[in-house]
């Protein structure tokens, strides 16, 4: 890594915004996005030295422009150390444990936490096997909200039967309109209900996902 910017932000929304200015100010990366807690949530971007004091500026601007009462803190790290590594960025994948199920040709069925996930190997123009994983479980989860009657009863249970993860995957199947509609039935939505209307998709799943990992 070059340099590390960091931008911490009160909100999801808010971390949304300023992740989505950094990108476009800059050529930088995105390392990661992580809830501190008590509603705070850091963004980490890497590049060049100046590309990333750019894209951190442009970032926290962006959120001052929101609101400044958002922005908590900005940062850049120029040539961190290479042990930082460590902390900085997604852990090293872990499958966990899996159990085969059934094995055909080039199909492979696994098991994970009684979830089951469908892993099917296709060859790409290079010969290489690519595998690709298909859940049923997010489309098992429409089919059981019901998703032309969803209400916020219908999504705290489903929340608490599932996942956050899969919830905001099944919201994102609704029109706006019955996403604003949805979130005027919270009480302490992180959106003010005057400015719901106004607000476009990707705004209120961000919600909709800030919303229950503070619950």
């Amino acid at each position: 890594m070059k340099a590390l910017g960091l931008i911490e932000t009160r909100g999801l929304i808010a971390s949304v915004e300023s992740a989505d200015a950094m990108l476009k100010a800059a050529q930088v990366s995105l390392v990661e996005k992580v809830y501190v807690g008590g509603g705070l949530v850091t963004v980490t971007v890497t590049g060049d030295v100046g590309a990333v004091k750019a894209s951190v500026e442009a970032g926290s601007a962006a959120v001052r422009q929101l609101d400044s009462t958002l922005l908590i803190s900005q940062h850049v790290i120029p040539r961190p150390h290479q042990e930082l590594e460590q902390l900085i960025g997604p852990p090293k994948q872990s499958y966990g444990k899996k159990s085969l199920i059934k094995e055909q040709p080039n199909r492979t069925i696994l098991q994970e936490n009684s979830k089951a996930s469908v892993v099917e190997e296709q060859e790409d123009s290079n010969g290489s096997a690519v595998r690709e994983v298909t859940d049923g479980t997010e489309e098992a989860v429409s089919l059981e909200m019901d998703l032309e009657q969803i209400d916020k009863e219908k999504v705290d249970q489903a929340v608490e039967d599932y996942s956050i993860e899969i919830v905001v995957g099944i919201l994102n199947k609704l029109k706006v309109v019955k996403l604003r509609n949805l979130a005027r039935q919270y009480k302490e939505f992180g959106i003010s209900e005057n400015l719901i209307s106004k607000t476009d998709k990707k705004m209120l799943l961000a919600e909709f996902e800030n919303y229950y990992r503070k619950k």
